[in-house]
């Protein structure tokens, strides 16, 4: 069937009404411009709203010809646009694509006889806006934004300083007192008990405490008023004030000794004082509370928390912290290791006191057993010149755990054993193609040798990926063999062997390919 097609002056006519622009307002770019001395190039198209024949995006049969080529079913477009509108009608349909044709035309209407801005103009404007009315490239624009609105808010109350913050989409606006500002806070019944809370947990504990603004009004500063009525804040946090401080934890009989520096801030409230901090890069969270006791004595709290979360997207051929981490969770697990720890205050000792075990110490023997695999998985990845992220949510089973474990051992020359380290008889089963007879020739001397064992090169699992580790020959020396069983496979003979052992027995496993 024919195409019922636009006519030349239709589609001049769809393209002078919107001066030449692409009518999806997403886009509105030019679709003509000049080639040469006096020729010109078109990227735009006369496209049919409902198509031109059956078959065809948005084809509308109720039409009539005269009505499918007519004005009003073209709408001018750039062919990028037009192939996206008919590899997609459901997505564009004819509704859509008749506001975009009306807005175009009334984009022109709107435009026409006016300048367009250009990329100085925006930079213009932001300069404006940002409190800069000389043009150019604007690095401090941010700060200038923020500036402006510190210096608009300092000037309401001078007894405060005010800084900003915005990260996440989320503006923070902090208030510090320059002197003792007295000020009152009504709290209505629906907040009530939240700010009760709160203020006990700031003022008694030292902690800081986020709090709800509905039904809250506050009385005693303008500022107050255009932060809760203008900026309409969700919540507010009051925060104790906080002195930086460095708390150093000592293990020196352990081997290799331990002394970690974790910085923090130390906050006090009327019956404690706390400090909170971290270290190890992250992995390691502390927070020591000291409180009075009966008479002058003060007791001391210490919790102590892993946050492997800090380690997620680190480079796995070298977690950060990893030997600090270790040693420390090592040392705790180790009754006879004696841990103490010193508080420091602008460098000045401010306390002492000794590590107690922590409550949730099965939480930290199973984090000690996984710096063990990323330890492992270090040694490993390094020798096979790999390194991943580390991805602390894969899946980890014992047979991969044990696997990796065998081949950090070889990698680290480990895999060796002596008589005294074995109680039992080992057994170990032995494929021979030739019959067996060679086998048979060893074990009818009875004689003490060096026995010779290659294994394929194989794959480990790191992290949920596999790798592939290479082959590996073991020696074991001096055994005799004795034959258990025997089983023919085909045409292998399959032998199960008792490994006997002399007084001086060793074995030792490599790599065949070394690094």
């Amino acid at each position: 069937m024919a195409r019922d097609d636009f006519t030349k002056p239709t589609k001049n006519q769809a393209y002078q009404r919107v001066a030449g622009r692409c009518s999806n307002p997403a886009c509105r770019a030019t679709t003509s411009a000049p080639v040469g001395n006096d020729d010109f190039s078109n990227v735009g198209v006369g496209a049919h709203i409902h198509a031109a024949s059956p078959g065809g995006p948005r084809y509308l049969a109720a039409m009539t010809a005269d009505d499918r080529r007519g004005f009003g079913n073209i709408i001018w477009l750039c062919q990028t646009c037009s192939t996206i509108i008919d590899r997609d009608p459901d997505a564009y349909p004819a509704e859509t694509l008749k506001k975009w044709k009306s807005s175009a035309e009334a984009s022109a209407l709107m435009e026409q006889g006016k300048r367009l801005p250009d990329q100085k103009d925006i930079y213009r404007m932001a300069a404006m806006a940002m409190g800069n009315r000389t043009p150019g490239f604007y690095p401090e624009a941010i700060g200038n934004v923020h500036k402006a609105l510190v210096d608009q808010m300092e000037a309401v109350d001078p007894r405060f300083t005010v800084s900003t913050a915005y990260s996440g989409g989320n503006t923070t606006i902090t208030l510090s007192a320059r002197e003792t500002v007295s000020f009152s806070i009504k709290v209505g019944s629906e907040s009530a008990e939240a700010w009760r809370k709160g203020l006990q947990a700031a003022i008694d504990d030292g902690r800081e405490a986020t709090l709800p603004l509905d039904g809250v009004v506050f009385e005693g500063s303008k500022l107050f008023d255009v932060l809760h009525n203008d900026a309409d804040l969700a919540s507010i946090t009051i925060m104790p004030a906080a002195r930086p401080a460095v708390l150093k934890i000592f293990a020196p009989q352990t081997a290799p000794a331990i002394f970690e520096s974790v910085a923090g801030q130390l906050t006090a409230g009327r019956k404690q004082i706390r400090f909170s901090g971290s270290g190890c890069g992250g992995l390691l969270d502390v927070e020591i509370i000291y409180s009075q006791t009966s008479g002058d004595g003060v007791h001391s709290r210490l919790t102590l928390t892993t946050n492997l979360k800090a380690w997620q997207g680190k480079e796995a051929a070298n977690p950060p912290y990893l030997d600090a981490l270790t040693n420390l969770l090592e040392a705790i697990l180790d009754p006879s290791a004696a841990i103490s720890f010193a508080m420091e205050v602008d460098g000045n000792h401010a306390a002492a006191g000794k590590f107690q075990n922590p409550k949730h110490i099965e939480e930290i023997a199973e984090t000690l057993v996984f710096t063990h695999y990323v330890r492992r998985a270090r040694n490993v990845l390094r020798y096979l010149g790999q390194s991943p992220p580390i991805d602390i949510f894969a899946s980890i089973s014992a047979d991969d755990y044990r696997a990796l474990a065998r081949v950090s051992d070889i990698v680290e020359g480990k895999l060796s054993y002596q008589r005294s380290q074995i109680t039992a008889s080992p057994t170990m089963r032995i494929a021979c193609a030739d019959g067996g007879e060679s086998l048979m020739r060893i074990v009818r001397k009875g004689e003490f040798s060096t026995l010779q064992l290659k294994e394929p090169a194989s794959l480990v699992t790191i992290y949920g990926k596999e790798y592939e580790v290479p082959p590996t020959t073991s020696y074991y020396s001096p055994v005799k063999l004795h034959i258990l069983s025997r089983k023919k496979k085909k045409e292998v003979i399959d032998f199960r062997l008792q490994i006997e052992m002399a007084d001086n027995f060793t074995s030792q496993t490599f790599f065949d390919v070394q690094h």
